[in-house]
């Protein structure tokens, strides 16, 4: 992704969460986003990530352990 947008969340939590989510508008990094997959993993320029799944088909504590396995590594 590009870096986070300037908007009133800014680079904090707000700022970082909405970035993950929705990229940030169809101008900006929505276009990157498979909102029908089941697991997706954001990395930003500017070091922002996160990780979107689908809590119906995976359980959240295996992705807990694949991202605490990934941010050791």
């Amino acid at each position: 992704d590009a870096p986070v947008l300037a908007t009133a969340g800014g680079r904090g939590p707000a700022g970082g969460a909405g970035q993950v989510l929705h990229g940030g508008g169809a101008c900006a990094n929505s276009g990157n986003r498979w909102f029908d997959k089941t697991l997706q993993f954001i990395v930003g320029e500017d070091g922002t990530c996160g990780v979107i799944y689908d809590p119906a088909v995976i359980h959240g504590a295996v992705v807990a352990e694949m991202v605490d396995h990934a941010l050791d590594y």
